[in-house]
């Protein structure tokens, strides 16, 4: 399965530059871009995220957004999901690729590529203190949605672009505390 945080109705245009290569052009292999941040005590470390704003990105400073409590990210299986929402997450969140849940109590946010509802009722568990973001292909249906708010998800979007995934987990932190629902037992 195939997702994408730009494609979608709420798709943001890519920001066209002088400079740079036209879409369906071909476009040169970049090199690895080193991580910004301090280390990071995560048991497969972290995946670089170029930071907003330096030579070589493709989004301006000011699509950052603002918020001055830090927070830890960690973002399962997707490296093109933490690269992207590293770029429009607040400064002060450090954004971590894994490739799988690391369980470690310091994280506040888990983000998930279309999990199984079984794997997310073992997050939920074993992280208690994490808020658990779910991402969902545009054509997911609703019976998957709801199994997963069921599972205890604090967040569960269908396909939409990193800003606004950002924007809802921002506002989750905003308004207090983890109120994440408890699992719904069968």
């Amino acid at each position: 399965m195939r997702f994408s945080l730009h494609s979608g109705r709420h798709a943001v245009p890519p920001v066209s530059r002088p400079g740079t290569p036209r879409p369906g052009s071909r476009e040169q292999p970049s090199t690895p871009v080193p991580a910004r941040h301090a280390p990071v005590d995560h048991p497969s470390g972290p995946w670089p995220t170029p930071p907003v704003g330096d030579p070589g990105t493709d989004r301006p400073e000011d699509e950052r957004l603002d918020d001055d409590a830090p927070a830890t990210v960690e973002v399962v299986a997707s490296r093109s999901t933490a690269r992207l929402l590293g770029a429009v997450a607040p400064r002060t969140w450090r954004i971590v690729g894994t490739d799988r849940p690391s369980y470690h109590p310091c994280v506040d946010f888990v983000v998930l590529l279309a999990p199984d509802p079984a794997s997310v009722a073992d997050i939920v568990e074993r992280q208690p203190g994490a808020e658990i973001v779910v991402l969902l292909p545009r054509n997911a249906p609703t019976g998957q949605l709801v199994a997963m708010l069921d599972a205890g998800v604090s967040i569960c979007l269908r396909e939409s672009p990193a800003r606004l995934v950002a924007g809802h987990m921002l506002a989750r932190r905003r308004r207090g505390g983890h109120r994440r629902r408890t699992r719904v037992e069968d």
